[in-house]
């Protein structure tokens, strides 16, 4: 079996880019900024976790369990695009937490795994999917997975996901340090800002699935749309 190296490298590369843990700290950090520091970082172990094997299930299936529900990468585009607009608006707006507060009374004297597991289960939608694993995201999974040609470059592969996902993992968990830095303007400053980029990334979601319908319909310079 021959291993395609290079493939592998541009994978993780691309896989990082898209994901991007950095980026998404402000987010991250907007859902579980009430929490204890320790429970703070079990959610981020269990999110890098929860991306690890979102992507890998869409590595091996994605094609099929779209099919399977007759959604199209396109349509998975536009729904990606709705939802990512309305945390967008709502972070625009500073409301971006949602109200688990009965959550919180009744996981208070819980340890912090469990703790993190429950928040983790509110927060899948929207910071795992489709924050960090969107429609970009899961049509690179998809491509790559039909690029390789030996079980051995698979095998990498998959341990690239599982690279990517480590990365996430130790961002995620130093989210509190930058949330120290910045101060509650800065968060603030920052929050609203993203909100803006989420609502231009909803829009350039929205325009590449319209795109994918219906050929040459937007300037190409525009769209860019994985073929």
């Amino acid at each position: 079996m021959n291993l395609d190296l290079h493939l592998v490298l541009n994978f993780f590369i691309a896989m990082l880019a898209i994901l991007n843990p950095i980026g998404n700290v402000p987010i991250f950090l907007q859902h579980v900024s009430e929490e204890s520091l320790e429970v703070q970082k079990n959610i981020a172990r269990l999110m890098s976790i929860t991306i690890f094997v979102i992507a890998v299930f869409f590595y091996f299936l994605g094609q099929p369990f779209l099919g399977l529900f007759g959604i199209t990468i396109p349509a998975f585009r536009i729904a990606g695009a709705i939802l990512l607009m309305m945390i967008g608006i709502r972070l625009l707006h500073g409301k971006s937490k949602f109200d688990d507060s009965t959550l919180q009374t009744q996981t208070q004297n819980l340890s912090p795994f469990v703790q993190a597991k429950q928040k983790l289960s509110n927060i899948i939608v929207p910071v795992a999917i489709p924050i960090f694993v969107g429609p970009g995201a899961i049509t690179t999974v998809i491509l790559y997975s039909q690029r390789s040609e030996s079980g051995l470059t698979t095998f990498f592969m998959i341990m690239a996901i599982a690279a990517a996902c480590y990365i996430i993992g130790i961002v995620l968990s130093l989210s509190r340090w930058v949330s120290k830095r910045l101060g509650h303007n800065g968060m603030q400053i920052v929050s609203r800002t993203m909100g803006l980029i989420l609502c231009a990334i909803a829009a350039q979601f929205a325009i590449e699935g319209i795109a994918q319908l219906i050929p040459n319909l937007f300037d190409p310079q525009f769209v860019h749309t994985l073929k």
